[in-house]
């Protein structure tokens, strides 16, 4: 589907230097006279924060938690690193602001470790409590979108500033940084040999501060390339080569990038992109609310 006028999606904000270490993007997001949907909000290797301006989101956790009719109304929305979509009910018309949130920055802006925030549950009001009420009262005083923009910086600025200088273990950062440099396709063993730990106290420390092991992150690095190249591909004209997008994200073959896709949308890649043309999220280029890309 093309974009069309029912779409609102500005360009992203442009961040102050001091919170590019945490923050990998801010986006405004909006959509009016569409046909209410689902959509699902896939796993990924960032935090998403996302602040409703209209009537709130209705998520549910997880697909099954969805089936069971498990749906919560939040004015903002936060977890952390979830293996499993989430599911988001799309209304005719809404509009917020998304921001994508390294976890090594979680205990820099949301006072705890990424490990510590809820993956089932999503109310970011449980996390932020006050802080995020003055939020939205300066929001719903703000006027077009380089205005709320502004807002949400110095928000985000004002909980750097007051954080504690704390940060994530020497090691979970370096083997972080090593994952996202190759694209997640580090074996563990070298992973744990570069950082100078065994594998398992590795995998205890990756757990204890991100909340998932560094296998899991670096199939999340994967799968997240993965997907965006697979949804621009579907885009393009002539067929979807998978086997082109599994060899340039670490997947053995097009069998092991469809695994991965399964267990972490829950659909194969063509599946899911049948999903995503069906709904709204296939309309504009750029983030939309409970997705991780």
């Amino acid at each position: 589907m093309p974009p069309d006028d029912r779409w609102r999606t500005p360009l992203p904000a442009r961040l102050p230097a001091a919170l590019t270490p945490f923050v990998r993007t801010l986006q405004g997001y909006g959509a009016t006279g569409m046909v209410p949907s689902v959509h699902r909000g896939l796993p990924g290797h960032t935090l998403t924060f996302v602040l409703a301006l209209d009537d709130g989101l209705e998520v549910a956790p997880t697909t099954a938690a969805f089936a069971a009719g498990r749906l919560e109304r939040h004015r903002a929305v936060l977890g952390g690193l979830h293996t499993e979509p989430a599911v988001i009910v799309q209304p005719g018309r809404w509009s917020g602001l998304q921001v994508d949130v390294s976890p090594l920055g979680a205990r820099r802006l949301f006072g705890v470790p990424a490990a510590a925030l809820p993956t089932d549950h999503y109310d970011a009001a449980a996390v932020l409590g006050v802080d995020l009420d003055r939020l939205h009262d300066q929001l719903g005083g703000a006027a077009g979108w380089p205005e709320r923009y502004a807002v949400v910086t110095r928000w985000l600025s004002g909980r750097l500033a007051a954080s504690e200088p704390g940060r994530a273990p020497r090691a979970v950062v370096q083997a972080w940084r090593l994952l996202e440099r190759h694209g997640g396709a580090v074996e563990v063993g070298a992973l744990a040999e570069q950082v100078g730990l065994d594998r398992r106290r590795l995998a205890r420390v990756f757990v204890a501060e991100l909340g998932v092991a560094p296998r899991t992150v670096g199939r999340l690095i994967r799968f997240q390339g993965a997907r965006r190249d697979v949804g621009a591909a579907a885009a393009a004209p002539g067929p979807l080569d998978l086997s082109g997008v599994a060899a340039r994200h670490g997947n053995y073959d097009h069998a092991h990038l469809v695994r991965d896709f399964r267990a972490f949308s829950g659909l194969s890649p063509t599946r899911w992109v049948a999903a995503e043309r069906a709904n709204v999220q296939a309309a504009p280029a750029g983030p939309a609310a409970g997705s991780a890309s």
